[in-house]
C-alpha cells in the first residue's frame, strides 16, 4: 500500500514538473525574441535579361530572427543580458494597424527598395534608368496621430519640409530623420488644391523613439522605365533594408570585373535614388549573421557605424559608408 502511494505521489509530481517545463517552454509570452538571423547570397535570387558576367565571390543581405518568446527567454535575456539577444514587445503597432496592414507596407517598401537598386547600380554603370512617382496616398489616420482631424485618408503627399517627394521610401525617411517632438512639414494634395500642415511628430508604439505623423501610406502613381528587365525574388523577406547590397549585386553582374575579388561580402543599408545609404535596425545581429556565414568584409551605414563597433572584434572588417559610390570604390581600391 506504502509502495502505492508513494508511486501516485511520483506521478503527481512528474506531471506537475511537465506542466510547469510545458508552461515555460512552450506558453507564448507578449514579447519577440530578437536575435541574428541569416547571411544570404543575393545571386540566385537575381535573374538579368541581358549580358552579364560571372562572379567567383559572394555579395550576403542580412537579416535578423524575429520569434515568439517565451517565458525561459524573457528570464534569460532579463538576467543574464546576452549580447546578441533583445526582447521586442509585440505590442509594436499602435492599436488601430492590423498586422496586415503593417506588412503590406513592409512588402510596398521591399518592392521599391529594389526598383531604387535597380536604378541606382544601372546608372553606376552607364545606364539612364527612369524610376518616378507623384508622391504618398495617405490611406489611413490613426487617432493618436497629431494630424487626425487634419489629414484625410486619399490625401496625396506631395512635400515634405518643402522639398518634393516622389516615392514611398522616401517619404518615410524624411519623417524619421528627426527627433521625436519635433515639428514636420507635410504638403498633400487634396480636390486639386495643396494645403500644407505643421505635425508635430509623436512617439505611436510603445517603447518606441521612432518619430511618426501617425499615417498610413502607399504608393501613389509610382513609374519605372529601365533600359534592361531585371527581376528580384527575395522570398519572404521583406522591408528595405538590404537595398545596398542588391545594388551591389547588380552592378557586380553587369561589369567585367569581378568587384568581389572572390571574396564573401555582406553589408546592410536602405538606398534612395542618389545612392544615399541610410541606417537600419539590428546591426548587430546581421554583423553576427554574416561572421556565421563566413563573410570578411561588412558595410555599415554611417549613421549605424556608432554601435557597430561593438561588433569590431568578432572577425568581420567593417567599413563605414554613407553613398554607394563609397562600396565601389572601397572595393576597387
Amino acid at each position: 500500500m506504502k509502495k502505492l502511494i508513494k508511486n501516485n505521489q511520483f506521478t503527481v509530481a512528474l506531471v506537475i514538473i511537465l506542466v510547469l517545463a510545458g508552461i515555460l517552454f512552450l506558453y507564448p509570452i507578449n514579447y519577440y525574441l530578437v536575435s541574428p538571423g541569416i547571411a544570404k547570397d543575393i545571386s540566385p535570387m537575381i535573374n538579368i535579361e541581358a549580358q552579364s558576367y560571372d562572379t567567383a565571390g559572394q555579395i550576403m543581405l542580412t537579416t535578423v530572427s524575429m520569434k515568439r518568446a517565451n517565458i525561459v527567454d524573457y528570464l534569460w535575456v532579463k538576467i543574464f543580458n546576452p549580447e546578441l539577444y533583445e526582447l521586442q514587445s509585440m505590442d509594436f503597432l499602435p492599436e488601430d494597424v492590423k498586422l496586415e496592414e503593417y506588412f503590406d507596407l513592409m512588402k510596398e517598401m521591399m518592392t521599391e527598395s529594389q526598383l531604387k537598386a535597380q536604378a541606382v547600380a544601372l546608372e553606376q554603370v552607364g545606364y539612364q534608368p527612369q524610376i518616378t512617382g507623384q508622391g504618398v496616398e495617405i490611406i489611413q489616420v490613426l487617432e493618436k496621430s497629431n494630424g487626425y482631424g487634419r489629414l484625410q485618408e486619399g490625401d496625396i503627399i506631395v512635400e515634405v519640409d518643402g522639398a518634393k517627394v516622389q516615392l514611398l521610401t522616401e517619404t518615410v525617411n524624411k519623417i524619421k530623420d528627426r527627433k521625436l517632438g519635433d515639428k514636420v512639414e507635410i504638403t498633400i494634395k487634396r480636390d486639386k488644391k495643396k494645403k500644407t500642415f505643421s505635425i508635430k511628430t509623436k512617439a505611436l508604439k510603445k517603447n518606441s523613439k521612432e518619430p511618426s505623423i501617425g499615417v498610413l501610406i502607399s504608393p501613389y502613381k509610382r513609374k519605372y522605365n529601365f533600359p534592361i528587365k531585371i527581376e528580384i525574388d527575395a522570398g519572404q523577406i521583406g522591408g528595405p533594408s538590404a537595398g545596398s547590397m542588391f545594388a551591389l549585386s547588380i552592378y557586380n553582374y553587369l561589369t567585367k570585373k569581378d568587384i568581389t575579388n572572390g571574396n564573401k561580402i555582406a553589408g546592410t543599408g536602405t538606398i534612395n535614388l542618389e545612392g544615399e545609404i541610410s541606417k537600419i535596425d539590428g546591426i548587430k545581429q546581421k554583423i553576427a549573421a554574416a561572421k556565421e556565414e563566413g563573410a570578411e568584409l561588412f558595410f555599415v551605414p554611417a549613421g549605424n557605424w556608432e554601435l557597430a563597433q561593438e561588433m569590431k572584434n568578432h572577425g568581420v572588417k567593417l567599413v563605414k559608408v554613407e553613398k554607394f559610390s563609397d562600396i565601389i570604390n572601397y572595393l576597387k581600391n
